[in-house]
């Protein structure tokens, strides 16, 4: 079972069409960049304060790029898992698997780039100036901890909201709606996103609100996290079986 798992993960994967780097119309481009602009914006002003952690950036970007690539397979014109005679409740659930799966090897590559690069820098530094290493640095440079365990929780939710979602509108034929869907949600998710942070208090290492550090000293940061996780099990629940019906087609309109 498992090895018949994995093979269709494979395949799934192996579905995925090249990108396309021929010229093309720039105006067909314009939505695309518009798209990125924004959420690069969003992101920006919802989670930097006087520094932005990869805590905060790395559980937006890996679903959105998990779910782009979900897409291309679903739309693309290498469609091998479509030709393997099996269900098609197993296909739509092992969209959503690969979907995590995609995240998973994104994160590992992720974490492996960003230790060699740290790992370079520092022997660099360490050749150029071996002395700085040994000093201690200036007490105006230490900043108080806190400790982001609420907010690094809150993060993970929309990781899950995100994915699962995102991967059920893949599932919508209509191209018009499909992406229609696509910036509801981001409009939707990212106003929530700014009204939190809206009534989130200064944190305590800095004179800024810092997303994670300020979600976890709110005072209301337990009922709210609370609230989420019950949210995020009810939206991942039903995307399944939502995203599973779209696939086979009992709610999905023909293809325009």
């Amino acid at each position: 079972m498992l090895k018949k798992l994995i093979a269709y993960q494979r395949l799934l994967l192996n579905s995925t069409p090249p990108i396309d780097i021929r010229f093309q119309s720039p105006f067909k481009q314009i939505p695309y960049i518009f798209a990125i602009l924004v959420m690069t914006f969003m992101n920006m002003f919802i989670f930097m304060g006087n520094t932005l952690s990869t805590n905060d950036i790395i559980p937006i970007v890996l679903p959105i790029i998990s779910i782009w690539v979900i897409n291309r397979i679903l739309y693309g014109d290498q469609r091998l898992f479509e030709t393997v005679p099996v269900n098609r409740k197993y296909t739509a659930l092992n969209i959503f698997l690969l979907s995590v799966v995609i995240i998973i090897i994104l994160y590992v590559v992720v974490s492996l780039v960003g230790l060699s690069l740290a790992g370079i820098l520092f022997s660099v530094l360490y050749l150029v100036s071996p002395n700085g290493f040994s000093k201690s640095p200036p007490e105006s440079a230490v900043h108080q901890i806190i400790n982001t365990t609420k907010g690094n929780m809150l993060m993970l939710c929309i990781l899950v909201i995100i994915i699962f979602v995102g991967t059920t509108i893949t599932f919508i034929k209509n191209k018009k709606l499909r992406y229609s869907s696509f910036a509801l949600f981001a409009t939707i998710g990212y106003g929530l996103l700014f009204f939190l942070k809206s009534f989130m208090p200064i944190s305590p290492s800095s004179d800024k609100v810092e997303f994670l550090e300020s979600f976890s000293v709110m005072p209301q940061a337990n009922t709210i996290l609370i609230c989420i996780a019950v949210a995020t099990v009810i939206l991942a629940t039903s995307s399944v079986f939502i995203g599973g019906n779209l696939y086979i087609g009992k709610l999905n309109s023909p293809q325009q």
